[in-house]
Formats: structure tokens, C-alpha cells, sequence
């Protein structure tokens, strides 16, 4: 058995061999984190905690009114934490485009075991921010915002699944061509501002609530609010938005990949093994 046939069984289809391999991809960027310095992985957390803390004085300088009944920082939370995560899961998947291309070209571990693990990391990264801050809050300011933990964790999954199915829309247009992955800078700064990170969808007129909705990322950090802050019911939150999202762009990254077969057998190698997933 060689070419082809060979790089698609060193891949390995058990589900076994495929956690063996998403647990040494993880330990691996974990390991690359460090860059030989126990602090560096804490460099990880650097830009969400700047974010969190430039929004938390930014509040308090214009003396902002929070829209729930909440502290501070509670609220800001609740928004910065679940896009960070949405962000952050996006640039892993392209990032290890190129990151892990040589092992994608040899064929001997599935795209999909690389995207799983990047994004199990980021999505713990994610999940290790928002528990040391909302203790931080607690520790010092006494304040605790978590009414019901499992309607939080989803939303905040439905964040972190969002990104990993925008993350590999990219990755698959990329197989096109290269200015899909550089263009995602287009999409997320906007999403900064239309995501309800600085408001809620029950303070906003009808019409702009209308327009918004179509932005799936803002369902699920008002899901996660929900979960959140005991009292606070969304009036636009609901899971079919997110979902739909994550299963259109899931399936234009899909096709655009397969897409790329029969340019790939003219010579891509790289796309090619790419193409197998």
C-alpha cells in the first residue's frame, strides 16, 4: 500500500488512536507556550485581562450605568469572556493551518484531531480566565454572579463552537485561496461591537434588537447572561441561531475542502491531505 492509500492509514480511524492523538497535539502546544519560561503561558491571558480591565475603568471613568442588576465587573465578564473565547478558538484553527502543515502533508495524523486539540485549548484557556476572575471578584469585591452554571457553560460552549466552525470555514476557503484566512480580521472587529458585550438585547429598541439577531454570537453571550445573573431573562436568546450558524459554516468548510480534490491531485500535496479529513 503506498501514496495515498499508506497516508490515509497512518492517519488511523479508531476512536482510540484519534484521542492519542488530540492528547499529544494539546500537550504540545501547551509545551510551545511556555517558549522556556514558566511565566509565558500566562501571556496566553494578557490580552482578555487588558480588555476586561480598559472596559472596567472605562466604565467607571464615564460612570456607565450597568443594565443588570450587577456589579461591574460581573457584567463585563459576562461579555469580554465568551468573545475572547470566540476569538481566540478562530485564530488557533489558522494558526495550526500552517503551524501543523508538514505533519497535515505526511499524513500520519488527522486535520481533525489538530483542530480538536487547538480548540479543546483554547476553549480551556477560555474557562480558566472567566473561574480566576469570577474569584477574583468574589475575593476582593464579594461579589458572585452564577445563577445556573449549566445554562452558563452553554453558552459560552455555544461561543467556543461558533468560532471553532468560523475557524474552519476559514481554514477550508483557504484551500482556495489565501485571502479568506487573512480577511478574518473584517469579521471580528465588528463582532466586537454588534455581540452585546457592552449592552444587553433588552435595552435595545425593536428594530435594532431585529437587526442583531442574526448575530449569533450575541445569543449565546446573552445565554450565557442568562445563566449567569438570577432574574434576567433575554428576550432574544435561543439556541437555534447559533446552531444554524455553526452548521452552515461547518458545511462551507467542509465542501470548500473536498472542493479542493481536484486541484489538489494536480499537484498539492499539502491540500490533498488536507482534502482527506
Amino acid at each position: 500500500m503506498t501514496g495515498p492509500e499508506a497516508m490515509r492509514a497512518g492517519t488511523g480511524r479508531s476512536p482510540g488512536r484519534f484521542a492519542r492523538h488530540v492528547q499529544t497535539i494539546i500537550a504540545r502546544e501547551v509545551r510551545s507556550r511556555y517558549t522556556g519560561d514558566r511565566l509565558g503561558y500566562l501571556w496566553t491571558y494578557a490580552t482578555p485581562l487588558a480588555w476586561v480591565a480598559i472596559v472596567y475603568f472605562v466604565f467607571l471613568f464615564f460612570g456607565s450605568r450597568v443594565p443588570i442588576d450587577t456589579d461591574i465587573l460581573s457584567f463585563i465578564l459576562s461579555g469580554i469572556i465568551p468573545y475572547a473565547t470566540f476569538r481566540y478558538v478562530i485564530n488557533a484553527f489558522i494558526r495550526a493551518r500552517m503551524a501543523f502543515k508538514q505533519i497535515i502533508a505526511l499524513g500520519t495524523t488527522r486535520p481533525a484531531a489538530i483542530y480538536t486539540a487547538v480548540g479543546v485549548v483554547e476553549t480551556y484557556n477560555g474557562l480558566f480566565v472567566s473561574a480566576g476572575l469570577l474569584a477574583f471578584n468574589y475575593l476582593f469585591f464579594g461579589y458572585f454572579e452564577m445563577h445556573d452554571v449549566l445554562t452558563a457553560l452553554f453558552g459560552f460552549a455555544m461561543a467556543a463552537g461558533l468560532g471553532a466552525a468560523f475557524g474552519y470555514m476559514m481554514v477550508g476557503l483557504g484551500t482556495h485561496s489565501e485571502a479568506f484566512p487573512r480577511s478574518q480580521g473584517i469579521v471580528l472587529r465588528p463582532m466586537f461591537y454588534i455581540s452585546g458585550i457592552f449592552y444587553i438585547a433588552n435595552e435595545l429598541p425593536l428594530r435594532v434588537r431585529e437587526i442583531l439577531s442574526w448575530n449569533p454570537l450575541f445569543h449565546a453571550i446573552e445565554t450565557l447572561r442568562e445563566g449567569m445573573f438570577a432574574g434576567y431573562v433575554s428576550v432574544m436568546a435561543t439556541p437555534l441561531v447559533p446552531f444554524a450558524w455553526i452548521a452552515a459554516m461547518t458545511s462551507i468548510g467542509w465542501v470548500a475542502k473536498h472542493g479542493g480534490l481536484g486541484r489538489a491531485a494536480e499537484g498539492d500535496d499539502s491540500a490533498a491531505s488536507e482534502a482527506l479529513m
